[in-house]
This record gives C-alpha cells, structure tokens and sequence, in this order.
C-alpha cells in the first residue's frame, strides 16, 4: 500500500506557483499544494521595512503557510531553481516535514554564477523583497538534509538557452548537481532537451521523477528509475548517478 503524501511544489526566483501548472497536469491523482510566496504571484508584499532576507525566513514562511492549510505530516518537497536552496534550508529546519525530495535544476548554494553587483530579490516592482545570498549560502551549506528518498533533475548540458553562457558555467553547474545527488544519495537525472525551465519545457520528466520519489516515499523503499520509462519522459541517468 502507497500512502498519499502531499507535493508541496517551490517556485523559482520570483516566480508564483502557477507556473508549476504544466506539471500539475500529469499529476491528477496526487495530491498537490502550490503557494505564492510574499510579493510574488497574488500574494501581498512583505511589510515594510524590509531587511535581506535569509533563505531560513522563506523556509519557516512555507511551514507557516502549510500549517494555515492544514499541511501538517510529511509531504514531498518538489522545488526549482532558487527553490532549491530554500527547500534544503526547509528540510534541516523542520526535517520531520520532509518524506521526499526533487531538486529540479536546483541554483547552487552561492547563487551566482559569476560576479556582479546586482542585489537578489524574489519579486517584482518596489515592493519585492531582497535576499541574504550570502547568510542564504551559510545556511545551505550547513543545513542537515534527513535520509528520505530523493531525486535530483538537471537540465540538458549543452543547450541553446545557455550558448552564451561564461565559459567554465556549464561544467560548474553539472558539477553542482553530482555534488548534491551524491550528498542525498540520489539519482541524477539529465534532461535530454531542456534549458533551465523544465517545469515549462519538460513537465513530465518532472511528473516522472516526482512519481518516482512519491512511491518510494509511500512504500519505505529506494527511488526506483526505470531507464526505459525515463527515456519516454525525455530524461536519462547520469553516468555518475547513484543507483
């Protein structure tokens, strides 16, 4: 018997959870819970004055939201981009919360990918709010993440969308996402035609590897990956991917 544990799905930078719509779709059966964190999407800015925020006060903001709608147990964490970071900041904090996680083409725990003087805010307009990148990288680096079944989906490593990228980027952002599957002792999977915005591009590649994490979860067993299941889904293993 497989238990129905909720996917609670984490935006990308700025982004609102509308945009995990394309995936939803293939995810009828299961439940789902998609949020708009402060000043993205339809939800209110955070009030002013506003400091930079730590990836931690995104984390307890979601726990907080959960608890509003009575999302208590553990639940599948499913995150994107800078979701990513806030997920694995979300899983050392409230780890009793956490029966799963799919890290889709998770931001490396420094954010940035080359210099700049650019601040980083989750939001649009005057009223979108800063982030710590910096105390947000301490609290990645540190948080512990518990033992449950995983999976960590990438992005294709050469692509149109990233051509123009630095040189040097690429390799660091795959070597980021070996990095983290080994830390999880998960799977990395690689999509076969995909820049960085699979829930767009490639929603059911990430159907399939929330699937995957989801059954494991729900039956105490390991993720199981069926290459040829995979395939269809437009993904494959990595060659260093933990089996």
């Amino acid at each position: 018997m497989t238990l129905q544990l909720p996917i609670v799905f984490i935006a990308a930078l700025g982004e609102p959870g509308q945009n995990w719509s394309p995936v939803l779709e293939h995810l009828g059966d299961l439940t789902t819970v998609t949020y708009d964190r402060p000043g993205t999407g339809a939800a209110p800015p955070r009030p002013a004055p506003r400091a930079p925020l730590p990836y931690s006060v995104l984390a307890d903001e979601l726990a907080e939201e959960l608890d509003e709608r009575r999302v208590t147990g553990p639940a599948i964490l499913v995150a994107h981009s800078i979701g990513s970071l806030v997920a694995r900041v979300y899983a050392g904090r409230h780890p009793h919360r956490v029966a799963g996680l799919v890290h889709v083409d998770g931001s490396i725990p420094q954010l940035r990918l080359w210099p700049t003087d650019e601040t980083t805010v989750d939001g649009d307009g005057p009223d979108a709010s800063e982030l710590d990148t910096v105390t947000g990288q301490v609290e990645v680096l540190t948080a512990t993440t518990p033992p449950v079944p995983a999976l960590v989906l990438t992005r294709s490593p050469v692509h149109p969308t990233t051509a123009d990228l630095p040189a040097g980027v690429e390799e660091l952002w795959l070597t980021s996402q070996r990095i983290l599957a080994r830390e999880l002792g998960a799977p990395l999977i690689v999509a076969d035609d995909s820049g960085h915005r699979i829930p767009s591009t490639a929603p059911d590649l990430v159907a399939y590897a929330i699937r995957a994490v989801h059954t494991a979860a729900g039956t105490a067993r390991p993720v199981r990956v069926d290459p040829e299941e995979l395939s269809k889904a437009g993904g494959h293993l990595d060659r260093t991917s933990a089996t």
